[in-house]
C-alpha cells in the first residue's frame, strides 16, 4: 500500500474516532445554554440569522437573551452565523448546534496532524491526532455552545497553512499564504485571538530562513487579506450600531474586566458598566460597554501600575489552569446535574490529562526540539497567546486553541523514546 494511502487511511481512523467519542459525550451530557450567558447569545443571535431577521438579539431582565430586535455585535459574529446556517437547513434544535460543533472538534484532528508532521515529523503527527482525538481538554467542551471549538479548526487550519507556506528555498508559496490570510480573516470573525497569526507569520518566515523582502511581503499579504474579509463586517456596525466597531462591541467591555478595582485574574461581572445609563436598550448599552469600559480600564492601568503587574501574573496563572470548568458549562450550572460519583474523577481525568501533555510538550521542545530549533517557532506563539490575555482576563478554555500546537509538541516525546529505545535494542543486538 503506498504511503499516501495508508495516511489518508490513518486519518480517517482517527477522525472517525474523534467523531465518535465526541457524539457519544454531547449525547451523555446535553448542556443547554445558561439564562444571560455567551451561549445563550451565540444561540439566539444564530436563530435570527436563520429567520431572517440579520445579527440580532434582544436582552430581556427575567429571560436573558432572546432571538430578533436590535441589531448587535457584541460578539463577533461568526460562530452564530455558522449555526445560523445549520437552523436554516436542519431545523432550531440545540442538538443541531451540538451536532455542527462535534463535527468541527472531529475535524480538529487534521490540522494537528498537519502541524505535527511539519515541526515534528509523521509519527508526530499521527500521535497528535490521536491524541487530539481522545483528551478530555478538547473533548468535553465540544457540546458546549460556546465558539472555542470551532474556533479552534478554523485557527489551526490557518496556522497549518501557514507553516505550509515557506517552499524551503528562503521563500514563501503565495497559494498557502493567501489561503491562511483568508483563513485568519475567518477566524478573527470568531475571537479577534486568531490576529496574532500576523506577528507569527513573520517569527515562522524567519525561523524558516526566509529573506527579509518575503518575510515583509508576508505581513503585509496576510494582513491585506484579514483585513479583506473583516472589513464587510466592520462596515455593517458603522451603519447598524451607529459606531466604529472593528470587530467586537465587547473590546472596552472585557478591558474593563481586565483593568478595574474588583479584576481578580478572571472573568467578573463589571458590575459599575452595567449601572450607568438605567433604562437603553441593549444596543445602546453595547456601544456604551465598548467606550466607557476602555475609558475606564486604561485609566485604571495608568493610576495602578503595581496592581498591574500582580494582576498580570493572575491572568496567566487563570488562563494555563486545567479545564475542570467545563463540568460547570456541560452541567448547565446546575441545570443537568452529572450521575452521582462522576464529578470528581472527570475533574481528576481533566486535570491529569492536561498537565501531562503540558509536561510532555515541554519536556519535548527541550529534549528534541525538531528540525531548525522548533522551539523558536512554538515558544514565541505561546508568549504572545499570553500576552494577548494580560491586556484582557484569562480564562481556562481560552488555551483551548493553543492546544493546537502544544499537542504536536507533546507528541514528539512519545515518539522521540519510542525511537532511542528502538536504537538501543539495535545496539544491544550488534
Amino acid at each position: 500500500m503506498k504511503p499516501n494511502v495508508r495516511r489518508i487511511l490513518a486519518l480517517a481512523a482517527i477522525f472517525a474516532l474523534a467523531l465518535a467519542v465526541r457524539l457519544a459525550w454531547a449525547h451523555w451530557t446535553s448542556p443547554v445554554p445558561p439564562a444571560f450567558s455567551d451561549a445563550e447569545y451565540y444561540n439566539a443571535a444564530a436563530i435570527s440569522i436563520a429567520r431572517g431577521q440579520g445579527y440580532s438579539v434582544t436582552l430581556d431582565p427575567e429571560l436573558g437573551f432572546l432571538p430578533g430586535e436590535d441589531a448587535t455585535a457584541f460578539w463577533p459574529p461568526g460562530f452564530s452565523s455558522v449555526l445560523g446556517v445549520a437552523y436554516w437547513l436542519f431545523g432550531e434544535s440545540l442538538s443541531v448546534a451540538r451536532t455542527v460543533n462535534v463535527v468541527a472538534g472531529a475535524l480538529t484532528v487534521i490540522p494537528i496532524y498537519v502541524i505535527g508532521r511539519r515541526l515534528f515529523g509523521e509519527a508526530a503527527g499521527l500521535t497528535g491526532a490521536v491524541i487530539a482525538a481522545l483528551l478530555p481538554s478538547l473533548v468535553f467542551w465540544t457540546p458546549v455552545l460556546l465558539s472555542e471549538t470551532m474556533f479552534t479548526v478554523v485557527f489551526a487550519s490557518a496556522l497549518a497553512l501557514l507553516i505550509h507556506s515557506s517552499n524551503g528555498d528562503h521563500g514563501l508559496k503565495p497559494a498557502p499564504l493567501i489561503a491562511a490570510g483568508l483563513l485568519t480573516g475567518i477566524a478573527v470573525l470568531f475571537r479577534g485571538q486568531a490576529l496574532i497569526l500576523l506577528p507569527m507569520a513573520v517569527i515562522w518566515a524567519a525561523y524558516t530562513g526566509v529573506r527579509l523582502r518575503p518575510v515583509l511581503l508576508s505581513l503585509v499579504v496576510m494582513s491585506a487579506t484579514v483585513a479583506l474579509v473583516v472589513t464587510p463586517w466592520a462596515a455593517r456596525n458603522v451603519v447598524q450600531m451607529n459606531s466604529p466597531i472593528a470587530l467586537s462591541a465587547n473590546f472596552g467591555y472585557n478591558l474593563r474586566i481586565g483593568h478595574a478595582p474588583y479584576s481578580t485574574g478572571r472573568y467578573i461581572v463589571p458590575q459599575d458598566l452595567w449601572d450607568a445609563k438605567p433604562g437603553i436598550t441593549f444596543q445602546e448599552r453595547e456601544v456604551l460597554f465598548n467606550d466607557l469600559g476602555r475609558e475606564r480600564a486604561i485609566e485604571y492601568v495608568l493610576e495602578h501600575p503595581q496592581e498591574e503587574l500582580a494582576l498580570a501574573v493572575r491572568k496567566a496563572v487563570w488562563l494555563w489552569r486545567p479545564d475542570s470548568d467545563v463540568l460547570s458549562w456541560v452541567t448547565s450550572f446546575g441545570q443537568r446535574p452529572l450521575p452521582n460519583g462522576t464529578r470528581e474523577p472527570l475533574r481528576l481525568l481533566l486535570d491529569v490529562s492536561y498537565l501531562t501533555v503540558i509536561a510532555a510538550a515541554a519536556t519535548g521542545l527541550m529534549l528534541r526540539p525538531g528540525p531548525r530549533g522548533t522551539r523558536v517557532f512554538v515558544l514565541p506563539f505561546v508568549a504572545l497567546w499570553t500576552l494577548f490575555h494580560i491586556v484582557f482576563f484569562g480564562e481556562p478554555r481560552f488555551h483551548i486553541p493553543m492546544l493546537a500546537i502544544i499537542i504536536p509538541a507533546a507528541a514528539a516525546l512519545p515518539v522521540m523514546i519510542a525511537e532511542r529505545m528502538k536504537r538501543w535494542r539495535t545496539a544491544r543486538l550488534a
